[in-house]
């Protein structure tokens, strides 16, 4: 899933108590607040969030809280393979095409309501019968999804189902979203939250904060009772305050921070931090929509000219300058956090910096320079002169942009920069693609699914940010979905040659170019806190990891009295704003969906 971006704002406060108020979670808010004794947690992140509604919300926040408010058919386990999460137990026929699944007795939905077979049934038929874009890619071959009573599911495919056991789908409950029309999903705000996981989502206070409850009557088997009261995602609209924050002690996590950040927080005492390989990537995208409708320049179009810009890029420089040097720069489209997803490109294959080849290919391609102005153009005299797109929100695609400017004139190709936010962007992109070049990121799942097909033709205008558009790809996104052996459920090979098969389709024709792989950048506190989780593995990180073992396990080091203390930064905050409440304070200086639009 995309990550929503930050803002950037200045508040001049004459009443510094009254500040506290705005710029952070309140100690004791609302009617829906626990006791001012609570045990809570609070991660800062410098991105906003853009709602509860898992058909329409893409933030890393919101899907953070989706994966803890809401259960799932299966989920990861540490080591990311699939595990039970409602089902608690599955078969498959022979044929592999249907699949029966047992779903887990005595859950509750926050409201009190049960949650059953009928549940599930009705969530997937939901996508089945609107065919929405954001998870009906999961669904491929499915015919339908039957409850027969309250504990089982089952669910028959057209051809089997390679991804049956990654459906990242949340569970959503019957009793509420029937009443929503289905015409129009996208427009409910799913606010009371009503999910069935471990936390539920009580408050969205957008560029403040997310707040999240415990689910007390969360089941044993599945972690049981969180042992925080709440949590709080706090959003930053400045990174420097954030970090200022989490060393004053108001924070206890700070995650997917600037790398540039990572130094000065390693050094902290009571701090452990983390650069561990995450899921996804960040691209330089190109417009790929071979439509009248398409805003962009339709030169584009051409995988020469995309191409010759993959050879113009230095990815090792960008990786050391925007990264500090932390990521590994990136080649096919799977990361290498999703283990043997990812194609390794061959070495004689791989897009390196080469300018001289891009000027030659740009030439015999027709694209010369002909009027001595250091940019080509074509044989009509159309100019390679584009849009390119880096997100204010993000510095270290700014710093890539500035460096991409440059190489890309060194070869004979104009890129004006624009600064555009996050919210305004994704307006371009999904009304009807009017832009050139872009600088954004990824998230994603660990199947290989979802991220593959986003570059299916149907996904133009919803998934799809490249617009491109490939049958062959299309009918190879097919074929891999149905790669699926019921008598060896667990061999990959002929599915794994098809998703290769489709990254080199990619990397051949250029609709990205993968600059590096994603990190989770993260700084918590083990002077105070303990029940960190790891994933995947002991080099992982403790969030945002599709796990939610750390967020239930995490309670305070030793006894009460140091629950106490890790409450003590808030009770010092108001005592020190008291002391200067007549002082003058100047404060926070300074990926995902819109409405669908028409198809094709």
């Amino acid at each position: 899933m995309r990550s929503i971006g930050k803002g950037v704002a200045l508040a001049v406060v004459l009443c510094a108590v009254s500040a506290l108020a705005v710029c952070a979670p309140p100690r004791a808010a609302a009617s829906t607040a626990p006791s001012p004794a609570a045990v809570s947690y609070r991660i800062g992140i410098d991105q906003d969030c853009d709602g509860m509604n898992p058909f329409v919300s893409w933030s890393s926040i919101s899907w953070e809280c989706f994966r803890l408010g809401y259960d799932f058919l299966t989920r990861y386990d540490a080591d990311y393979r699939p595990v039970p999460d409602v089902a608690t137990s599955w078969e498959t026929s022979d044929d592999g095409r249907t699949w029966t699944f047992h779903i887990r007795e005595g859950m509750k939905w926050h409201d009190g309501e049960p949650l059953t077979a009928h549940d599930v049934a009705f969530t997937y038929n939901l996508i089945l019968d609107t065919q929405h874009w954001a998870f009906i890619q999961y669904l491929t071959g499915v015919t339908s999804v039957t409850a027969p009573d309250d504990a089982t599911v089952v669910i028959t495919t057209s051809e089997p189902n390679a991804g049956m056991l990654a459906l990242y789908i949340p569970i959503l409950p019957e009793h509420v979203w029937e009443k929503v029309d289905p015409d129009h999903l996208d427009r409910f705000r799913n606010m009371p939250f009503v999910g069935s996981g471990p936390f539920r989502v009580t408050e969205v206070e957008k560029g403040k904060w997310v707040r999240l409850e415990a689910n007390r009557e969360y089941p044993d088997e599945l972690g049981g009772s969180p042992r925080l009261d709440e949590l709080y995602f706090v959003i930053s609209e400045n990174t420097d305050a954030m970090i200022e924050d989490y060393k004053a002690g108001s924070l206890d996590a700070v995650v997917d921070f600037p790398a540039t950040y990572m130094k000065v927080l390693a050094g902290l005492p009571g701090t452990t931090t983390v650069a561990a390989p995450a899921v996804g990537f960040h691209e330089l995208g190109f417009n790929c929509w071979r439509s009248p409708k398409s805003k962009g320049n339709p030169l584009l179009r051409d995988s020469v000219i995309r191409q010759a810009v993959h050879w113009a890029i230095d990815k090792e420089k960008i990786v050391a300058t925007s990264v500090a040097g932390l990521a590994e720069p990136g080649t096919s489209l799977i990361s290498v956090a999703q283990g043997d997803w990812h194609w390794e490109v061959p070495e004689a294959g791989q897009y390196r910096y080469d300018p001289l080849r891009a000027k030659r290919m740009l030439e015999d391609a027709g694209y010369s320079d002909r009027d001595g102005d250091g940019i080509r153009e074509t044989a009509d005299g159309d100019e390679l002169s584009f849009r390119l797109v880096a997100l204010t929100e993000y510095a270290e695609d700014q710093a890539a942009a500035k460096m991409i400017v440059s190489w890309c004139r060194d070869v004979g190709i104009e890129l004006t920069l624009e600064q555009k936010d996050e919210a305004a962007f994704s307006d371009d992109i999904y009304d009807n693609a009017d832009y050139d070049l872009f600088i954004w990121s990824w998230g994603g799942d660990i199947d290989p699914g979802f991220m593959l097909s986003t570059f299916t033709t149907t996904q133009i205008l919803n998934w799809g940010d490249s617009q491109y558009s490939n049958p062959e790809y299309d009918r190879l996104y097919v074929r891999q979905a149905e790669a699926f052996d019921p008598a060896h459920p667990e061999d990959t090979t002929q599915r794994k040659a098809l998703t290769d098969q489709m990254q080199k389709i990619l990397y051949r024709d250029t609709p990205y170019i993968i600059l590096w792989y994603n990190l989770n950048l993260q700084a918590f506190r083990t002077d105070r806190w303990r029940g960190y989780a790891m994933a995947p593995g002991d080099d992982g990180a403790p969030f945002w990891n599709f796990i939610r073992t750390s967020y239930i396990d995490l309670q305070p080091v030793g006894t009460g009295v140091a629950a106490d203390e890790g409450s003590a930064p808030w009770l010092w905050a108001v005592g020190a704003v008291a002391a200067v409440a007549v002082i003058l304070v100047v404060l926070l200086l300074a990926r995902r969906r819109p409405k669908p639009v028409e198809q094709p």
